[in-house]
């Protein structure tokens, strides 16, 4: 009967998890699901594993960002070639994840609760709306793997405490293993000894008795007995960081927080990290009031000791306080201790994780949630007699309803990128990303005013966002405002903008303004790169140009149009009167015919003007473009590829629309 009622408790467990995320199976991808998987060759293609195992998680990015999650991706893979890409089965795996979680829940919490208090505890945390994003979003199957594994080695682990001989050789190895794989999946998997501690001091196996069901026989020498586990744990962990290294160049990364640079200070990451505190309480008790995204605007990062971090500094002296209480009174401080641990690599406390706050790194502290409403319930189940226990239950009831109901009615907001920016539109238009993502909405729609203004919006709201910033400048370009957008770019470098764009954007400013030197100077430090390098070379030619340099300037032109991402009309036009300019009139003229071959028909009148100009000789004699010498491209300001600025009056005379290239998606980048 025993088995049967397990099963059942099993069954139930798991059937709630799955319906509670069913919806999810009609999802796409949705954010970083595009670059990770849609867009990443390394998913499509299981043949070279070693493209997977020894890269970064950010194809993009490479090391800088400091994530390395070999297993997500080959999960990812490995889903991929079964299913050939349909998003249905990724959100398959990812519902029995979490409904394999869920289970472990259960298993641990009935190793120190009745049955029916563990699967109260179980089912809070199958239901828990916090859970969504990690659920309902593809990526977050690497915080879904990295939980089974710490939550099926938390299990075995309490099994064999039970038990008075040393750990077997079978035992460490399978432990060391799901270490191994909890840490390949996701970094907070390095919770785990730390974890296993917290349990052996609830289940008093460190000479002090614990009370309740969790009650053992004093082990004093338990520290001795696991000494072998935590020597093979630190082993692993060892091996991790290594790894790390050798993929990303360092442990942490170069900067996991581009988009937040207040991070990179420790005194603004600590005021971060309070500030968080009191929001970790509300969502995980109270989580009514959710967000698809915790950007600034939302939570708005403290720029000194608010009333907001003196309440998270309180609240987590008091964590500490009750988490000691764990060895005598585990029922009060077991909660407490694993939230606290499984919160630390993630909080911004100990270094920057690349957000603020996130429902998703909530995932595994959240199990604190169920061991508190575990232990509340055999509680209620001891002192209350059977009338006043039965509101009681039905108030349990309607709290997992509740709860369902939210989570159930929050999965269609990662449908898509649209349906997520949507949500957080609708949800929370204080958000500065709400407020980039609308004027986007209206630059499709062919809305530059309306566009400026949310990304002047946004801007307001959080300006230490240098890719943000970047866009300011563009749009500010736009409107011809050349002088201002130069020390707006200059800033965003100095937070640390890893962009291209960002420089690129600078050297134009710089080149609208003449400053001819500071624009070689920036595009300097751009010129290693392979990537859209005949962009950066023509913009070298222009400034070289600007400093007379004519030799230089039609050396790096042949340059730029001998490159495959070089087939721009405009350049060649460059390069036409370039070489006119050197005397070199038979490559003039080749350089203008393939220009026309390549400019739109309304374009060829004016290559036909400088084809004239060049005939008559005079760019050779008159190279300052001079009235003596009539240049009919010696109007253009900036000239770049086909598509980002077309060469004509209105454009290259800044006064028209539409000169610069569009801003990028904003993604939600986070690398916790």
């Amino acid at each position: 009967m025993t088995g049967r009622r397990t099963g059942l408790r099993i069954g139930l467990v798991v059937a709630i998890a799955m319906v509670t995320y069913a919806n999810t199976l009609s999802n796409g991808f949705a954010l970083d699901d595009e670059p990770l998987i849609v867009a990443n060759t390394r998913v499509h293609d299981l043949a070279e594993p070693a493209a997977i195992l020894l890269t970064p998680y950010w194809p993009e990015f490479g090391g800088r960002a400091g994530l390395y999650r070999p297993l997500a991706v080959l999960a990812w893979a490995g889903q991929w070639a079964a299913g050939g890409g349909a998003p249905w089965l990724f959100h398959a795996v990812s519902v029995l994840l979490h409904a394999a979680a869920s289970v472990l829940v259960l298993a641990l919490l009935g190793r120190f609760v009745t049955a029916g208090a563990a699967l109260f505890g179980a089912l809070l945390f199958a239901v828990h709306p916090v859970h969504t994003e990690v659920v309902a979003n593809v990526v977050g199957q690497a915080e879904l793997l990295a939980a089974c594994a710490v939550l099926s080695a938390c299990l075995l682990h309490v099994r064999w405490g039970d038990k008075p001989e040393a750990p077997a050789i079978p035992h460490v190895l399978l432990l060391t293993v799901l270490f191994a794989l909890g840490l390949l999946a996701k970094e907070s998997a390095i919770v785990l000894p730390g974890l296993l501690l917290v349990l052996d001091a609830a289940r008093g196996r460190f000479g002090t008795r614990a009370t309740g069901a969790a009650a053992t026989t004093n082990q004093p020498g338990h520290l001795r007995r696991i000494a072998p586990v935590m020597a093979w744990l630190g082993v692993v962990a060892i091996m991790y960081f290594a790894l790390r290294i050798h993929v990303l160049g360092s442990i942490t990364g170069a900067d996991a927080a581009p988009t937040l640079p207040l991070l990179q200070d420790a005194g603004a990451r600590l005021l971060v990290a309070l500030a968080a505190w009191p929001r970790y309480l509300r969502l995980l008790l109270f989580p009514v009031d959710l967000a698809a995204d915790y950007a600034p605007g939302v939570f708005q990062p403290p720029a000194g000791p608010t009333l907001a971090v003196l309440l998270g500094a309180t609240l987590l002296l008091a964590t500490i306080t009750l988490a000691l209480l764990t060895p005598r009174r585990p029922a009060a401080g077991l909660a407490v201790a694993w939230f606290l641990i499984a919160i630390l690599p993630v909080s911004n406390l100990l270094l920057p994780i690349g957000v603020l706050l996130a429902e998703r790194l909530l995932y595994l502290p959240s199990v604190a949630v169920a061991i508190a409403g575990a232990y509340a319930a055999q509680h209620a189940t001891r002192t209350l007699d059977a009338r006043r226990l039965r509101p009681v239950v039905a108030g349990a009831a309607v709290l997992l309803l509740a709860a369902g109901a939210r989570s159930f009615v929050r999965n269609p907001d990662w449908k898509d990128t649209a349906a997520f920016w949507n949500a957080l539109v609708r949800d929370h238009p204080e958000s500065y990303k709400a407020q980039r993502a609308v004027a986007q909405i209206m630059e499709r729609r062919g809305d530059g005013a309306g566009a400026r203004r949310y990304t002047e919006l946004a801007y307001a709201t959080w300006p230490h966002d240098p890719e943000l910033a970047t866009e300011v400048a563009i749009m500010r370009m736009r409107e011809g405002e050349f002088d201002a957008v130069v020390p707006l770019l200059e800033r965003a470098l100095a937070m640390g903008a890893p962009s291209r764009r960002t420089h690129i954007v600078l050297a134009r400013a710089r080149l609208a303004n003449a400053r001819w030197l500071d624009a070689l100077g920036g595009l300097a430090l751009l010129d290693t790169a392979t990537t859209g390098r005949a962009a950066v070379l023509a913009l070298r030619a222009q400034a070289e140009e600007g400093l007379r340099r004519w030799t230089d300037a039609a050396a790096t032109w042949i340059e730029v149009t001998g490159r495959p991402d070089g087939q721009a009309w405009t350049w060649w036009t460059m390069l036409a009167r370039a070489r006119a300019r050197m005397g070199d009139a038979a490559g003039a003229r080749s350089a203008l015919d393939r220009a026309r071959t390549l400019a739109p028909a309304r374009h060829l009148a004016l290559l036909d003007a400088l084809g004239r100009t060049i005939e008559s000789g005079c760019l050779e004699t008159d190279t300052s473009s001079s009235t003596v010498c009539r240049d009919p491209i010696g109007h253009w300001v900036i000239v770049t590829e086909t598509g980002a600025l077309e060469a004509d009056d209105a454009l290259h005379g800044r006064t028209g629309p539409g000169a610069w290239t569009a801003p990028a998606t904003v993604r939600n980048q986070g690398t916790g």
